[in-house]
């Protein structure tokens, strides 16, 4: 029984979020949206099982699986009424314009035999999930501490500091030493144990490789939108779902990196398409899922201003950018030398940006420094194994941008831009800050690399794959 109550918190979300992407999108016969559909469905649906959560615990109800779920159920009847009164006619529209031929049989063997070796990784993947117990470190420390409490008392009872815990009378306060970490992760936990009413690991733990299978769906879905052939989308979505680091964290469920790197990549990919097509539906996704990437890790609030320049570079004419950098240039300046740096924001807490310091609230205090970190970087991304050959994947893409000089393609300046923002945040972080020891010491630094890599991955394939002529039609 508790097998069928876990499949059911496992693939409700899943079906409920798919259909609501069905009935938002009209063109369903184009190539590549149903697996877009799922991947991009599953990881909706579960954070949407988070706010239901949420909202069951502030306003007072006792937490349990019905309540959530039947809301969830009437919202999938919705969006499949919706999606079957909008429906259109299968087409034969075709990626990359192509002449309505298959591809040749070579391909379509390579496509199967690939096809058979990530069911089979998938496959040992899911037996590793499922005969493993809770790995340590942050799973036990963090992550999976917080459900297995609110699973007791059928509430989110608060977890603060440690004084606060020691003055508590009631008994209804814990504390773990990442107490200000997001909650969401855990309660997407929360939500399959829930399900069963059971602490259940190996059940628990699915939705880590649900994650990744997911991901991978989405991946394809999207590559196929943008114009790749099925193979190419397959051998982009075997260079996602190869890597071992993200394998690892497949594995050892429990971590959050990999939600992050999942709703972060899958954000910046719809928002790649956006800017490729201006397809609103797409900068629907970027914009819902990347606003929940501050509820996952607490870099995810950085992560998220990634999305600004190039949004300023898309919406601003040239004159007005130029301008506005001039502004920010000089405010900063004036503010670094002659002022004290510091301001408060209600609600917020107080910032503080000096030469000396850097302050966000939520994020925490770093000192300014210099760490010579590129021999453990380059050691990490370029001869250990967790990337197998991403480093010099990247480093060909840089090249193929170089030397086929596409001027044309006005969506890969401003993707490359993205790419830089992200490069240039690893590049403050662990080269400016005091996280520089986590690359020194080769703890911390692959598993912040992680977040970015499916968006570096897509955007590598756009660099050699050439979009569709046309952008699929927006008819919701």
């Amino acid at each position: 029984m508790a097998a069928a109550w876990t499949a059911l918190a496992l693939l409700l979300p899943w079906l409920c979020g798919a259909l609501w992407i069905r009935g938002c999108w009209r063109d369903s016969a184009v190539a590549g949206f149903w697996p877009m559909a799922l991947g991009y469905g599953y990881v909706l649906g579960i954070l949407a099982a988070t706010l239901l959560l949420r909202v069951m615990d502030a306003v007072g109800i006792r937490l349990n699986f019905v309540c959530p779920a039947t809301l969830m159920v009437v919202a999938a009847v919705v969006a499949a009424v919706g999606a079957w009164r909008g429906r259109t006619m299968p087409g034969r529209e075709l990626v990359g314009g192509g002449n309505g031929e298959g591809p040749p049989g070579w391909q379509r063997l390579l496509w199967v035999l690939l096809v058979v070796w990530l069911a089979a990784r998938l496959a040992v993947l899911a037996l590793e999930v499922f005969w493993l117990p809770l790995y340590p470190w942050d799973a036990w420390s963090t992550w999976m501490v917080r459900p297995r409490a609110w699973l007791e008392f059928r509430r989110l009872v608060p977890f603060q500091d440690a004084g606060a815990w020691l003055g508590d009378p009631t008994g209804l306060v814990y504390h773990i030493e990442a107490w200000r970490y997001p909650l969401t992760v855990s309660l997407i936990a929360l939500w399959t144990a829930l399900a069963s009413g059971q602490w259940l690991e190996s059940s628990i733990n699915l939705s880590w490789l649900c994650c990744g299978l997911a991901l991978g769906l989405g991946c394809y879905g999207q590559a196929r939108i943008w114009g790749a052939t099925p193979l190419q989308g397959l051998i982009f979505v075997w260079l996602v779902l190869s890597l071992p680091l993200l394998d690892v964290h497949i594995a050892l469920a429990g971590y959050a990196d990999l939600w992050l790197a999942t709703v972060f990549g899958m954000s910046a990919i719809a928002f790649m398409q956006w800017i490729r097509f201006q397809d609103r539906r797409q900068g629907i996704l970027a914009v819902v899922l990347a606003s929940f990437c501050p509820f996952i890790k607490q870099e995810g609030l950085v992560w998220l201003l990634l999305f600004l320049p190039p949004l300023l570079v898309t919406w601003l004419p040239r004159r007005y950018l130029l301008g506005l950098i001039g502004i920010i240039a000089t405010f900063l300046g004036f503010w670094l030398f002659l002022g004290s740096g510091a301001f408060h924001v209600p609600g917020l807490g107080d910032f503080r940006i000096t030469l000396e310091t850097i302050q966000i609230p939520g994020l925490g205090q770093f000192h300014l420094m210099y760490w010579n970190n590129w021999g453990s970087v380059m050691e990490n991304l370029l001869i250990l194994d967790n990337w197998h050959l991403l480093g010099y994947l990247l480093l060909v893409a840089v090249g193929g941008i170089v030397l086929l000089r596409k001027k044309e393609r006005g969506d890969l300046r401003v993707t490359t831009l993205f790419v830089l923002s992200m490069l240039l945040a690893v590049f403050g972080l662990f080269f400016l800050t005091e996280a520089g020891r986590w690359a020194e010491d080769f703890t911390s630094v692959n598993r912040i690399i992680l977040h970015f890599v499916p968006a570096l991955l897509f955007w590598t394939m756009t660099v050699f794959v050439q979009p569709r002529s046309r952008a699929p039609q927006d008819q919701g």
